[in-house]
């Protein structure tokens, strides 16, 4: 028997939902299913508190990410999603990979701030 993409992800998503996995790891992962059970490509899907749109809503979905979980404090979580942005970012704008590229420079730096006006500018950028 085979199962489809959506079944696959909707599976996923409930069994997360019923053994609690909330975990910053997860929200990645739950983040990409539904993504990928949007194939649409030009509808939007919106979940919690992201919005995935085209083949940008991935990058913009783990910039912002990113950027809250800087605001918050929490480097590792910035890690894992400026980790997936940075291979969602490869086919978009040179204005977002430049903004995106330098926001990785100041967090590899230890430069928050630096790291967080960047990131602004590349979601700016996105659209």
């Amino acid at each position: 028997m085979k199962f489809s993409t959506t079944t696959i992800a909707t599976i996923a998503l409930i069994a997360g939902v019923l053994f609690g996995y909330t975990f910053t790891g997860f929200s990645s992962i739950k983040a990409q299913l539904i993504a990928s059970a949007n194939n649409s490509g030009s509808a939007n899907k919106t979940g919690g508190n992201m919005t995935t749109s085209g083949t940008s809503g991935g990058a913009k979905l783990h910039i912002e990410e990113a950027i809250k979980a800087l605001e918050g404090g929490d480097k590792q979580a910035a890690s894992t999603h400026l980790t997936a942005a940075q291979a969602a970012i490869s086919g978009e704008s040179d204005q977002a990979k430049m903004h995106f590229d330098e926001g990785m420079k100041a967090f590899s730096g230890g430069d928050t701030n630096g790291a967080l006006m960047h990131l602004k500018a590349a979601m700016q950028a996105l659209g």
